[in-house]
């Protein structure tokens, strides 16, 4: 775990150290809403996921007015909901129950940026993402959702706007999708299917120059 950490951190230093000297750097706060979905299924399951609160740092490089690599750490969290009718002996519905899981997971992407327009407001997003699954509220009977792999991974495509402000900050608006590559079933015994994900992202960051 040491090791791994330190080549994080010597990365992280490796990026941000040349575009500190050239202020080519910008740093953000990310806070969004995601809605995931499992696919891969052996046996047709219904996904009832809510949508769920996404939020962390974000960072981005601007190798030229319109080209630049974005980066950052998110925190996320997958809800997942199951509601259970009960019958009597003469088949009347008798109650209802409603049960709950959650799993939080670690986010982060590595994305090239492209801007266009006459102010080089508007962007597309490509590139992919790693995923880390971080814990996991279970509820009181069946797992509604699968056991996770420790990572998962795939590839992220999105679009944007940027408004500008004049002390060198900027907000902007991305739509970005996730779509997972890797099986993340790790337990076949309780889901069948070699299980992957798909997740939608609608992200706002406020971006201030380092």
């Amino acid at each position: 775990m040491k090791a791994k950490v330190t080549l994080v951190l010597i990365f992280i230093i490796l990026f941000l150290s040349p575009a500190l000297a050239q202020k080519k750097l910008k740093l953000g706060l990310n806070i969004g809403g995601q809605y995931t979905d499992l696919r891969g299924f052996e046996r047709q399951v219904k996904s009832d996921f809510e949508i769920g609160l996404m939020y962390g740092i974000n960072i981005e490089y601007l190798y030229s007015d319109k080209i630049s690599i974005v980066t950052g750490f998110n925190s996320e969290r997958w809800t997942k909901k199951k509601e259970i009718i009960y019958f009597d002996s003469q088949a009347n519905e008798d109650g209802k129950d409603t049960f709950k899981e959650s799993h939080d997971f670690f986010n982060i992407p590595l994305l090239f940026r492209y801007r266009f327009g006459k102010k080089m407001q508007f962007f597309v997003d490509g590139g992919g993402f790693l995923n880390y699954f971080n814990k996991a509220k279970a509820n009181e009977f069946e797992p509604l959702f699968i056991n996770f792999e420790d990572f998962n991974y795939g590839l992220a495509f999105g679009i944007g706007t940027t408004f500008r402000f004049k002390n060198n900050t900027d907000i902007t608006l991305q739509f970005r999708n996730d779509i997972g590559l890797a099986d993340v079933n790790k337990n076949k015994d309780i889901k069948e299917g070699n299980i992957k994900t798909n997740t939608f992202r609608l992200i706002a960051t406020y971006n201030f120059w380092l």
